[in-house]
């Protein structure tokens, strides 16, 4: 819902359409959720009752009969609405990444799961969000693929949390694929260096470096990013429950969602 604010934003597109495709947006971005969420606690079930007993599957609350019946609903109106917003390709392609990690695998190891399939989800999704409010120009095209491959390198923290259950599916997760204290090595190392540098890309690929250094806004912005990744980085060691690698995890998330209206700083 942010990007297709900050697309409106970008865009120019007058206010007094905003409530209508806001409502379009918001039935695409909840069908992209459902189609995805359902598709994933159907297929995870056991891993579930570990690390997320309160979902409605582990508890009984439905069956996986009728989950599979919402699923099959919620994958074809999906289709529909995508058809009708224009954006029936990039939900094929979501609908594909959803298969890669829910049935084809790819899920089980840590690159596959979030350098690969996140990166690629993620930029469904902010293209669709954006497509909605209008067309995607070469620079939102770089914006939205940045942003997305910085996200996907980053979100093998997500999994610091999850080990138990990972380990009992089998799972290549970072951590149970080096050790928990050699992915907290490798994870400390990309926040404090590796992904400052990249989140730098996303502005890189709106402006030249000397835009951005001329700029103190810009500068400023850099130089908080930096502190707030290694604030990640040293959470990574302070903190080390399951509850508190959620918390260190979405630190990050946060730091996403600041990011995507941040195109509107720029000139087009």
């Amino acid at each position: 819902m942010i990007t297709f604010i900050a697309a409106w934003v970008y865009v120019g597109r007058p206010m007094s359409e905003f409530p209508q495709y806001f409502f379009y947006s918001a039935v695409y971005t909840l069908l992209y959720i459902l189609t995805f969420c359902i598709a994933n606690q159907v297929n995870s079930v056991e891993e579930d009752r570990i690390n997320k007993p309160d979902r409605p599957l582990v508890q009984g609350l439905v069956t996986e009969s009728e989950t599979r019946r919402r699923l099959v609903v919620y994958n074809i109106l999906f289709l529909v609405v995508a058809a009708f917003l224009h954006v029936l390709p990039l939900a094929l392609a979501w609908m594909v990444v959803t298969q890669m990690l829910c049935k084809w695998g790819c899920s089980n190891h840590w690159f596959t799961k979030n350098v690969v399939c996140i990166s690629l989800g993620t930029v469904t999704l902010l293209a669709a969000e954006w497509s909605i409010v209008g067309e995607v120009g070469a620079k939102a095209w770089w914006f939205i693929i940045t942003i997305s491959g910085w996200a996907g390198l980053g979100l093998p923290v997500q999994d610091m949390r999850d080990q138990t259950g990972d380990a009992i599916m089998g799972r290549k997760t970072l951590p149970l694929a080096v050790g928990d204290h050699m992915a907290r090595v490798l994870l400390s190392i990309w926040f404090l260096i590796g992904s400052p540098f990249v989140y730098f890309s996303i502005f890189w690929s709106q402006v030249s470096v000397g835009e951005i250094f001329s700029s103190v806004l810009l500068t400023g912005i850099i130089i908080a990013q930096a502190l707030w990744h290694w604030g990640i980085a040293l959470r990574l060691w302070l903190y080390k429950t399951p509850k508190a690698d959620d918390k260190t995890y979405h630190w990050f998330v946060y730091l996403f969602i600041v990011t995507i209206p941040m195109i509107c700083l720029f000139p087009h």
